[in-house]
């Protein structure tokens, strides 16, 4: 009698942890678990981020279930890398190198395939201390955690957008490089008018996968989603924008980078 409500016990465990992916006709899973990092939204509230939602459309338009959780993003990388999701986004990747096999590192994990988007990483430096772009490994360069080991000089992982931009202001450090989805606004917002914006690089934004079946899995996904996004007419905060030229102090700056 015993044994058997032990046995019972541990069947109805097992069916609690165990959820069985949903696997397609051709064998493809259609439940994806994916990493992302923390972002300056409200989910709790409605207030859902756009690459958020770029992510959850996946979903829609392959008739897939897309389950997201968010973390810090240093650690959203490193939970993907080590193949407790199945993939992590988004992560930069520079396009020359990608095409040359040129990582800057092996990284302990593997990019998608196709990339998903591309977003323009912006150099922020002080007016009054103008940087040379070929020598930035000779100054105090930072960036957002989780992206320092991209570069090919040192540099500075800090976990605030806003800090950073101050401590840049302050002369505590030469330079700041991010997105300027993310950098713009704080700019703006902060209203710190000794700064200087220039483009750095335009990247590539990709998928990291674990080394692993499921990561092979997630790849073919993406690719999957890469062409179907193609056919798509997406709404214009999903879509890639060109780099503009403009400074926190001028008259007019593009709306989109003012913080709702």
């Amino acid at each position: 009698m015993r044994y058997n409500q032990i046995l019972s016990f541990w069947l109805l465990l097992l069916s609690v942890v165990i959820v069985p992916y949903s696997v397609a006709d051709d064998g493809s899973l259609k439940v994806f678990r994916v990493s992302m990092p923390l972002l300056d939204d409200d989910p709790e509230n409605g207030i859902v981020h756009p690459v958020v939602q770029f992510v959850q459309y996946w979903g829609e338009i392959t008739d897939t279930e897309i389950i997201i959780e968010r973390f810090p993003f240093k650690r959203s990388i490193r939970q993907a890398a080590t193949g407790q999701f199945d993939f992590h986004y988004p992560l930069i990747l520079d396009p020359e190198r990608n095409q040359q096999n040129q990582n800057v590192k092996d990284l302990g994990f593997d990019y998608s395939t196709v990339p998903l988007s591309k977003i323009s990483f912006i150099l922020y430096t002080r007016t009054d201390n103008p940087l040379d772009l070929n020598k930035l490994s000779e100054y105090r360069i930072a960036t957002l955690g989780g992206h320092a080991n991209l570069f090919s000089f040192p540099v500075e992982e800090d976990y605030s957008i806003e800090g950073s931009l101050m401590k840049l202001n302050s002369g505590r450090i030469d330079g700041y490089i991010f997105a300027d989805t993310g950098g713009d606004p704080a700019l703006v917002e902060l209203g710190l008018t000794g700064i200087k914006r220039q483009l750095y690089k335009v990247y590539d934004v990709h998928a990291v996968l674990p080394r692993n079946e499921a990561g092979r899995a997630a790849d073919k996904f993406i690719t999957e989603v890469a062409a179907r996004l193609a056919t798509q007419r997406l709404p214009l905060m999903w879509v890639p924008q060109e780099y503009v030229d403009w400074q926190v102090d001028e008259e007019e700056i593009p709306s989109r980078m003012v913080l709702k």
